[in-house]
Parts: C-alpha cells; sequence; structure tokens
C-alpha cells in the first residue's frame, strides 16, 4: 500500500468533516448554508492549489458532477437542489472527478434502496423528500476508504 502523505489526510478528513456537517444540516433544515459551502469550498480551492499539482483541464473535469447536477436541478426546478450541486462544486475543487461521480453512484444505490424500503412500509409516499447529502457521505466514505 502506497504511504498517504500529510495532505492526503489532511484532505479526506476535511472532506468527511465537511460532508457530516453538511449532512447535519440537510436533515435539521433542508438546506444548506451559503456561508458555509462558499468559505469551505475557497479553502478547499486555496489548498489545492497550494498542495496539488493539477493542471485546468482536470480541474474543470473534476466540476463536471457539480455542473451536471447544477443543470439537472434547474430542469427539475429544484427536486435535485442547488445546495446539492453546490455542495458537488466545493468537493469537485479537491477531489478526482472518478471519486466523486463513484460517491454520487454510490450515494444514489443508498438513497433507492432506502426510499424503497420506505416506500414498502408505507413509511413514505411518491411525494416524500429525502435529503441526498447524508447518501452522498456515505458514497463519499465507500469510495475514500475502498
Amino acid at each position: 500500500m502506497e504511504k498517504e502523505t500529510l495532505w492526503e489526510i489532511v484532505k479526506r478528513t476535511g472532506i468527511v468533516v465537511f460532508l457530516i456537517l453538511c449532512s447535519v444540516q440537510d436533515v435539521k433544515e433542508k438546506k444548506l448554508s451559503v456561508k458555509m459551502l462558499v468559505s469551505t469550498g475557497i479553502l478547499f480551492l486555496v489548498l489545492s492549489f497550494l498542495f496539488e499539482e493539477i493542471s485546468w483541464e482536470r480541474r474543470v473535469e473534476n466540476m463536471l458532477p457539480a455542473v451536471t447536477a447544477f443543470v439537472l436541478a434547474f430542469l427539475t426546478r429544484e427536486k435535485i437542489g442547488y445546495g446539492d450541486a453546490a455542495c458537488l462544486a466545493v468537493l469537485g475543487s479537491v477531489i478526482s472527478g472518478g471519486i466523486l461521480w463513484g460517491a454520487i453512484f454510490g450515494g444514489l444505490i443508498l438513497f433507492s434502496l432506502c426510499s424503497a424500503v420506505l416506500l414498502v412500509q408505507k413509511k413514505a409516499a411518491g411525494d416524500t423528500t429525502l435529503p441526498f447529502i447524508p447518501f452522498l457521505t456515505a458514497g463519499m466514505l465507500w469510495r475514500i476508504t475502498g
């Protein structure tokens, strides 16, 4: 196994803490703080520029999940929230698009399973909304530890 650098450990820890904070806020308030998203995004971006050598092309590629989510939020009239898309943009500033797509798909699988269980048990209706960020957090934990 390759030895992790201090930056990688700090980065992964920061990502997990950020996602846990977003998850708690998403569950409690059904929205995310713009201040938290902007400040964390700037911090992650500055640290990424200081400690990683990533080409501009790669940085743009890492933002594709967020751009996709923003387009989907607009097209679905916010059935997918802009906060979810902004969270993906923050993550895209420090993590590869491949890892981010994997976390999204892992989160979507868990989201689907949870939704199906709630529907079968009649604990939710077809129009019930669930926060996505906790599922994204689980998907990210799977991707960065697996």
